[in-house]
């Protein structure tokens, strides 16, 4: 009886440690499974600041060429109405031509706006992308969190 009694235990003892094993190789799996999400992850911010800095000197490249452009349109026509004035031209032209240098001032104005505004819009849609894929990666993260848990 005692035998048959000591069988038994290491029958238990055996099956326990064989489920006991099971659950450690489970483990194993969701810890390597973990791993490499994080590093996925890791991976994919890296790439999304990289595109972030990429962009922001996109900007700052476009931004400085159109001040340098501005600044030459209206360097230009600052040397052209300042010639006209120190030819003392001005006392010949009429109304019309008079309106026409400050419809051009109006102009070079309006374009300076309008480009400032074209930058502007462009970041903003830049940064509706960007965010929408760190949404992207939030809600993967927040899926494979939840199913690790299961």
């Amino acid at each position: 009886m005692s035998q048959n009694y000591l069988q038994d235990i290491a029958t238990s003892i055996n099956s326990i440690t064989q489920s006991l094993d099971g659950t450690i190789a489970q483990i194993e799996n969701l810890n390597r499974a973990l791993e490499d999400n994080s590093k996925n992850l890791m991976e994919s911010l890296t790439a999304v600041n990289e595109n972030m800095r990429l962009i922001i000197e996109v900007i700052k490249k476009g931004r400085s060429n159109t001040k340098e452009s501005l600044d030459e349109i209206k360097k230009h026509i600052d040397d052209e109405i300042q010639s006209l004035w120190n030819e003392k031209s001005l006392e010949n032209i009429g109304k019309d031509q008079i309106e026409a240098v400050k419809k051009l001032k109006n102009i070079n104005y309006a374009i300076g706006e309008n480009l400032y505004m074209t930058q502007m819009l462009s970041i903003i849609t830049s940064l509706r992308q960007i965010l929408g894929q760190a949404k992207a990666i939030k809600l993967t993260k927040q899926t494979t969190a939840a199913s690790a848990q299961k």
